[in-house]
């Protein structure tokens, strides 16, 4: 038979309180301002990197496919037979492209969206 050990509720502490606006204006605010053109840059690479990893999927099926389209020419095949093929292919690589210069107008219209907040937040911070 096991006896149940009560375990005591730890003590309730009080609230620590908040310190952060001092903190903000003393440290952390001069730094950003010295900084800003540091930190923008970062962003922006970090966007870039992020967007790069985001059509290197696509990049790769271009690739793909410029390297079968690449294959059937260097055997000479007969040209009729060539044709719709071709046609196909470029309208698929038409496709493509369009897609992926859709996504990076739509990555770059979300980063620029990103500065601009970044930019009036910064703005709204300077005295």
């Amino acid at each position: 038979m096991r006896r149940r050990i009560r375990k005591k509720a730890p003590a309730q502490k009080p609230p620590v309180p908040v310190t952060e606006p001092e903190i903000i204006d003393k440290e952390i605010m001069p730094f950003v301002l010295r900084h800003e053109d540091e930190i923008i840059n970062y962003i922006r690479d970090k966007a870039v990197k992020e967007t790069m990893k985001s059509l290197a999927p696509l990049l790769e099926k271009l690739e793909e496919a410029v390297k079968q389209q690449e294959s059937p020419q260097a055997q000479v095949v007969t040209p009729a037979p060539a044709d719709p093929p071709m046609m196909n292919y470029e309208e698929q690589l038409k496709r493509l492209q369009e897609a992926s210069t859709a996504k990076v107008k739509e990555k770059e219209l979300k980063i620029m969206d990103r500065m601009n907040k970044l930019n009036a937040r910064f703005g709204n911070i300077r005295p």
